[in-house]
C-alpha cells in the first residue's frame, strides 16, 4: 500500500519526503481517534499532503452518495454538487477520475468548478475488498498535472477512510450479514495491520537507537500475529553468522549460543534464499540442515529483512500453542513490516558506522596526541601502552623493539601482567608472536592463544591471555617494533578496529623512532654538559671561588670554566649558547676548548675573545652563537681584566665602600660574523671585594611579569658580602628560586670570586 509513497512529488526538492511517510504513519491512528468526524480527518490529511486546499469525502448510502467530511469546500453547494459528479464517476469506473484542466471539459458539470475557481480535479474510491464504500475528490486552484505518486498518495487516504466507514458501520449495526461479516473482520484484521505498520513507521522515523527499533518492532509484529515466542536475527558483519539480537521468549542459553551459518537452519535457509516460510515441523522439511530441533513449537514463521544490499537479516516468530497455526495473511503482514524494519536497520547501521568511524579517527588522533605529544622514551612507551589498551578495550600490553645492532627483538615496556612484573615475563609471552610478526612485517590476530600450537607458551598458560593482537611498528616502512594487545577472553575484534592497525603501527613506529633518537642525543649531550661544568674550583691562594649551576631542561647549554694562567693569576669563563640541545652542548664543548687554547696563548682578554669568534663563525651554523664573559684575575697586580661578547654584565663589590659596580664592555656575539674587536676593560680590586659573574638565565628570570633582575643580584651580594664565596653564589641561588617559587625557565650560570 506504500509503494511508491517515498517519491511523492518527486518534482519537488524541497518536499520532505520522511515528513510523508510520518504523515501516513499516523493517518490511521487519527482516524481511529477522532473526536468528532473521522472523515473530516481524512479530507485535512489529504489536503496537508497533496497541498490542496479543498478535499470532498463521499459515503455510500442507500444507493446515494452522502457528503461525510471536507474542507475548504465553505458550503459551496455547486462545488459541492460537482465533486458528487465526479465521485459517482470514480465509483462506476472504480478506478481514478482525473481532470488535470477542468475549463477545457464541455460537460455541465465543469462550469460548476469554473465559477468556484477550481481548475485540477483527482478523484479516487475507497474501497474494502471488492466493495466501494465511497470516494475522495481532490481539487486545485491551479493547473495541476497530477503525478502517479499523487494518485497513490490519495489513494493510502482513501483506504485508511475507507476502514473508518467499515468500523463505524460495525458500531452501530450489530446484526450484520455473513458476507457482511467477513468484510468487518477483514476491516479488523486490516486495521490491526495498519496499527502495526504505524508503530513501526514511527520508530522508524523517530530513533537511530538499533536496540530500541529492534525492540518495538518484534513486540509489535508477535502481538499482530499472536505468537508466543520471537526473536530477530542480524548478520553479524564481521563473521557473517546470523545472530540473536532482539528476543522475546527464548532462554539465555539459546540467545548466547546461536551463530547460524548462512544456510542453516530455518533462519539460515531464509537469509540465504530471501525467501519467507511457514513451519510446522521443520524435521520434515529438506530444505533445512539443522543440529537442533526445538519440539514444543507448533508452528513457526520466518521472513527475510532485505535491503538494497541484499538480506541483513530474519524475522523470527513461533507458537507453542498446538492450535494456533500460522497463515499466509500472517507471513505477509510480517513481510511488511520486516520490509520496513530492513530500512531502519540500513540507516541505523549507516549510522552506527559513521559515528563508529568517527571515533575511530577521534582515537587515532588521540594517540597521535598522545604519543608524539613528547620525547621522553619511557613516557612515549607508557602512553603507547595505555591508548591501546583503551582502544581495543584489553587487558594486557607489551612492546618489543628491535635491536638495530643485534637484530633482535627486545622487551621495550608492558603492562597488565598479573603474577609477576619481570620483564622477561612479557618476552616470554609473547617471543612465538614477536618471531612471527618479525618474519612477516604484517599484523598478526589470533582469536585463541591457547588453542593453537605455534603461539601457546607457559605464560600465556600462567596469565590466561586467549586473544592477541600484533601491531608491526614501523618508520619509514622499516620495522623497528612490536606491540601487543592482549585479553584474558576469546574476543572477536570488529574489521573496523583491525583496519587502525597498520595506521597505529606507523604512527606509534614514528613516535617511537623519534623518542629514541631523542634519548640518544639527550645522552650525548649529557655525556658533554658534565665535561663543560667543573666539578671543582681550582685553589689559588688569596682568592676563593663559588660556583652554581642550574640547568631549565635535563640539557643546558650555559656553561662556566675556570683557566689556570699561572700561580697566582686565573681565567674565569661563563657562557651561554643558544639552544639547550645536543648541537648546543656540541658548539659549547668546541667554544670551551677553543677559548682556553688562546687564553694560555694571549694574555688580553679582547685578543682571545676575537680569535675564538673567528672559529665559531667557520665552524658553527648560521643560527648558532654565543654570549660569553672572559675575565683574567692577576692576583699580583690585583686587577680584573675583561671583556664581554654580548653577555650580562658582571657586577664587582667593593668592601671598601660598600658599593656595587656593573663592569660593561662592548662587543658581538660570538659565531654572528668575523673579525669582530672586542673592548676591553680594566678594574682594580682589593681585600674583601666579591666579583659576580653570570648568565642572563638569573637576571631575566621572571614571575608574573617580574623579573629578578640585576639590582636583586646587587642586592643579594652586598647583604652576604661577609660569607664564603661559595656562600654568596649559594644566597643567590636561594635568593631566585624564592623569587620564582622554585621554577626558571632558563639555564642559570654563576660565578663568584672573592679576594681574602
Amino acid at each position: 500500500m506504500l509503494k511508491g509513497i517515498a517519491h511523492t512529488h518527486d518534482d519537488d526538492p524541497s518536499d520532505n519526503r520522511q515528513g510523508v511517510v510520518v504523515a501516513l504513519s499516523r493517518l490511521s491512528r487519527d482516524i481511529a481517534n477522532a473526536d468528532s468526524c473521522p472523515f473530516n480527518v481524512a479530507a485535512e490529511a489529504a489536503a496537508t499532503l497533496l497541498r490542496l486546499t479543498r478535499v470532498a469525502v463521499f459515503l455510500c448510502s442507500g444507493g446515494s452518495l452522502v457528503l461525510a467530511g471536507e474542507t475548504g469546500l465553505d458550503n459551496d453547494e455547486a462545488l459541492i454538487s460537482g465533486a458528487e459528479e465526479i465521485a459517482n464517476a470514480a465509483l462506476m469506473t472504480s478506478g481514478p477520475v482525473l481532470y488535470p484542466t477542468v475549463s477545457s471539459e464541455p460537460s455541465a458539470f465543469a462550469r460548476k468548478f469554473a465559477r468556484s475557481g477550481v481548475e485540477s480535479i483527482m478523484c479516487v474510491p475507497m474501497r474494502v475488498g471488492e466493495s466501494n464504500v465511497g470516494a475522495i475528490v481532490a481539487m486545485s486552484e491551479l493547473l495541476r498535472t497530477f503525478s502517479p505518486s499523487d494518485i497513490e498518495l490519495l489513494h493510502v487516504v482513501a483506504s485508511q477512510a475507507a476502514l473508518a466507514a467499515v468500523q463505524t458501520e460495525i458500531t452501530s449495526d450489530v446484526t450484520a450479514t455473513p458476507h457482511e461479516d467477513d468484510l468487518i473482520r477483514l476491516a479488523q484484521r486490516k486495521i490491526q495491520e495498519l496499527s502495526l505498520i504505524n508503530q513501526v513507521s514511527e520508530a522508524i522515523s523517530s530513533t537511530l537507537d538499533l536496540d530500541r527499533l529492534l525492540k518495538i518492532a518484534l513486540e509489535q509484529s508477535m502481538a499482530a500475529v499472536g505468537a508466543d515466542v520471537g526473536s530477530i536475527m542480524l548478520i553479524n558483519e564481521d563473521t557473517n553468522k546470523l545472530e540473536i539480537v532482539a528476543s522475546r521468549g527464548l532462554a539465555q542459553r539459546w540467545i548466547d549460543s546461536t551463530h547460524q551459518a548462512i544456510g542453516d537452519s530455518v533462519a539460515g535457509w531464509v537469509a540465504e534464499h530471501g525467501e519467507s516460510v511457514l513451519v510446522s515441523d521443520a524435521r520434515k522439511d529438506s530444505r533445512f540442515r539443522m543440529s537442533v530441533f526445538r519440539d514444543d513449537i507448533s508452528s513457526a514463521a520466518s521472513v527475510p529483512l532485505k535491503s538494497k544490499g541484499g538480506v541483513t537479516g530474519v524475522l523470527n516468530v513461533n507458537t507453542l500453542d498446538p492450535s494456533r497455526a500460522f497463515d499466509e495473511r500472517d507471513l505477509e503482514l510480517l513481510a511488511t513490516v520486516a520490509n520496513q524494519m530492513a530500512v531502519a536497520i540500513d540507516n541505523a547501521r549507516l549510522y552506527a558506522r559513521v559515528n563508529r568511524r568517527t571515533k575511530q579517527l577521534d582515537s587515532l588522533l588521540h594517540i597521535s596526541r598522545t604519543v608524539t605529544s613528547t620525547l621522553n622514551f619511557d613516557e612515549v612507551m607508557h602512553r603507547l601502552c595505555d591508548e591501546l589498551l583503551r582502544l581495543y578495550q584489553m587487558d594486557v600490553a607489551a612492546i618489543l623493539l628491535l635491536d638495530e645492532l643485534s637484530e633482535r627483538l627486545r622487551f621495550g615496556h608492558g603492562h597488565g601482567l598479573r603474577s609477576t612484573r619481570r620483564k622477561y615475563f612479557y618476552y616470554d609471552l609473547v617471543a612465538p608472536l614477536a618471531a612471527r610478526v618479525k618474519a612477516t612485517g604484517r599484523k598478526l590476530v589470533v582469536r585463541d592463544v591457547l588453542a593453537s600450537r605455534l603461539y601457546r607458551t607457559d605464560a600465556a598458560v600462567a596469565e590466561g591471555i586467549r586473544t592477541a593482537i600484533c601491531i608491526p611498528l614501523k618508520n619509514q616502512g622499516k620495522l623497528i617494533g612490536v606491540a601487543f594487545v592482549m585479553s584474558r577472553q576469546v574476543r572477536t575484534v570488529p574489521k573496523s578496529l583491525l583496519s587502525l592497525i597498520t595506521r597505529i603501527g606507523e604512527l606509534s613506529g614514528v613516535a617511537i623512532h623519534n623518542a629514541r633518537v631523542h634519548r640518544s642525543k639527550y645522552r650525548i649531550a649529557e655525556i658533554l654538559q658534565r665535561n663543560l661544568i667543573p666539578s671543582s674550583a681550582p685553589e689559588i691562594e688569596g682568592l676563593e671561588i663559588g660556583h652554581k649551576f642550574l640547568p631549565a631542561r635535563e640539557v643546558g647549554g650555559d656553561y662556566y670554566d675556570f683557566i689556570r694562567l699561572g700561580s697566582r693569576s686565573i681565567g674565569v669563563v661563563v657562557g651561554d649558547v643558544a639552544g639547550s640541545d645536543v648541537e648546543a652542548a656540541e658548539y659549547t664543548t668546541m667554544g670551551k676548548h677553543v677559548l682556553r687554547t688562546y687564553a694560555r696563548e694571549f694574555h688580553s682578554p679582547a685578543e682571545v675573545l676575537r680569535r675564538t669568534n673567528d672559529v665559531v663563525c667557520e665552524d658553527t651554523r648560521a643560527e648558532m652563537f654565543i654570549s660569553l664573559c672572559y675575565g683574567v684575575i692577576d692576583l699580583d697586580r690585583m686587577a680584573l681584566t675583561y671583556a664581554c661578547a654580548g653577555c650580562e654584565p658582571s657586577i664587582l663589590y667593593k668592601k671598601a665602600t660598600g658599593e656595587t659596580s656593573t663592569l660593561r664592555a662592548d662587543g658581538m656575539l660570538l659565531g654572528i660574523k668575523p673579525g669582530v674587536v672586542y673592548q676591553e676593560r680594566e678594574v682594580a680590586l682589593g681585600r674583601g671585594d666579591v666579583l659576580v659573574m653570570y648568565t642572563d638565565g638569573l637576571s631575566e628570570a621572571g614571575v608574573e611579569g617580574k623579573r629578578f633582575g640585576g639590582k636583586a643580584i646587587s642586592r643579594v651580594i652586598a647583604v652576604n658580602s661577609e660569607l664564603s664565596a661559595q656562600g654568596v653564589a649559594d644566597a643567590l641561588y636561594e635568593a631566585l628560586l624564592e623569587f620564582v617559587h622554585g621554577r626558571v625557565s632558563d639555564d642559570v650560570a654563576v660565578v663568584v670570586a672573592k679576594l681574602v
